[in-house]
């Protein structure tokens, strides 16, 4: 069986502490034929001083510094992705780390699969010294779904691709696909994912591979905090129900339960915030009791793996 190129492209601001160890865990991997683009945002620490430790690195065809802020770590995705020769691509962000067998796993399940567009392995947390804080879980060995399912079962009241650093997908699928999750802030990988997941199906590998860094600069705790990934969640909403996902009033009306009920569960930085997204969500009124209740439920059972086709 051939061996298809993986661009491997890591994304990195300010994440110099953290580099070297997520440099090692690429290079360390068993499935060899890849290479690296590594993309620096304009950092403020000393990421530039590791990074150029890699130059003369045979794996690394691209170092490309920004002169300024993207402001948007999903256009440095589009600029590796436009710059990358493999057939598969790996967003490796730059303070997460790998088991070494991670890509080797991750390429036998897209290409058991040929209509697979997508294949990602599960994640365990772990904080500043790598200590594990917890995992995810799945309920089979791997799994193999449509596009379609995997959409209408995990993507419509969340994103079980939780960390881009676990999955790879189609280069080619990538270019084709609109660009509008380079308008959100926070929350555009959901929507990256739907959009991948559409143009064929998943596979989703059943074991731990992947480690989630957690720690207090990153960006997705601070767009939750303010409003931004609730509100970009409202986006997302819409895409869906304008491409049928959420066609079914049932099922409609039960996401949007989910999410009401998260707006009024997760801290938010202040009242007016709350406010405003709960406008954006509700077109002005809070919704019924019944929807309330029926997203808790729903989010009960999120935590607890279950899954329901509605």
């Amino acid at each position: 069986m051939e061996h298809p190129k993986v661009s491997v492209i890591i994304p990195n601001y300010n994440h110099a502490l953290y580099l070297d160890e997520r440099i090692q865990s690429i290079l360390n991997q068993s499935y060899d034929n890849f290479e690296i683009i590594i993309l620096d945002d304009m950092s403020k620490d000393n990421s530039r001083e590791v990074i150029e430790k890699y130059r003369e690195c045979p794996k690394i065809s691209h170092i490309l510094y920004n002169e300024t802020n993207s402001g948007s770590t999903f256009r440095q995705w589009k600029k590796g992705i436009t710059l990358a020769k493999g057939e598969f691509i790996w967003i490796a962000e730059s303070d997460d780390y790998c088991e070494p067998s991670l890509l080797e796993a991750l390429v036998k399940q897209i290409q058991a699969h040929p209509t697979c567009t997508l294949a990602y392995a599960l994640s365990q947390m772990v904080d500043l010294q790598g200590r594990v804080l917890g995992k995810r879980i799945h309920p089979h060995k791997n799994v193999f779904l449509t596009g379609k399912r995997f959409i209408q079962r995990y993507m419509c009241c969340e994103n079980p691709v939780y960390n881009a650093s676990s999955a790879i997908f189609s280069r080619k699928v990538a270019l084709e696909i609109q660009p509008l999750y380079m308008e959100y802030k926070g929350a555009g990988d959901r929507l990256f994912w739907i959009e991948i997941a559409e143009k064929g199906d998943v596979a989703i590998v059943n074991r731990p591979l992947n480690y989630f860094r957690q720690h207090p600069n990153k960006v997705t705790p601070q767009k939750t905090l303010d409003g931004t990934n609730l509100m970009e969640d409202k986006r997302t909403f819409d895409y869906l129900s304008e491409r049928g996902f959420l066609k079914n009033p049932f099922r409609r009306f039960l996401c949007k339960g989910y999410y009401l009920y998260l707006i009024r569960s997760t801290r938010l930085s202040d009242e007016m915030v709350r406010q405003k997204v709960l406008m954006r969500w509700n077109d002005g009124y809070a919704g019924s009791l019944v929807q309330r209740l029926l997203g808790r439920l729903l989010v009960s059972l999120r935590y607890h793996n279950i899954h329901l086709y509605l």
